[in-house]
């Protein structure tokens, strides 16, 4: 019974509360996209350069500065958005790091797909590629 409180404190969320977490940080940020498609666009054109060709060392910082400021406009909406997370990890003036910008970059698109996905569940989207 009292390892059962403690894993139920907050501290050690329990796989529902994760759940829930990720949906509703899933819905804000589709909430994000829908408010500002043109810049969800250019996060996702910068991405996709990142993850499929070499960046140059003396381009990373401009590259991850443009990128971080573009999903701060997007985590505007609010803070528990997958926008806000990235925004910090990727800003080389906070947490960015040049050795962990491409990983930062694929994960970032790992999220950003699950955000057309649900996107496409809820608005009965087609994506045209």
């Amino acid at each position: 019974m009292v390892l059962e409180d403690a894993m139920n404190d907050g501290i050690n969320p329990t796989l529902e509360e994760l759940e829930r977490r990720r949906v509703r940080s899933l819905m804000v940020s589709e909430k994000s996209v829908a408010e500002h498609p043109d810049v969800y666009r250019e996060i996702k054109k910068i991405v996709r350069d990142v993850i499929s060709s070499p960046v140059d060392i003396g381009d990373y910082y401009k590259t991850a500065r443009k990128l971080s400021e573009l999903l701060r406009e997007m985590a505007k909406t609010d803070a528990i958005s997958l926008f806000y997370y990235f925004a910090k990890s990727i800003d080389p003036l906070q947490c960015g790091r040049a050795m962990y910008f491409r990983a930062d970059c694929l994960d970032l698109w790992e999220q950003l797909r699950c955000i057309d996905e649900l996107r496409v569940s809820l608005h009965h989207i087609r994506l045209i590629q």
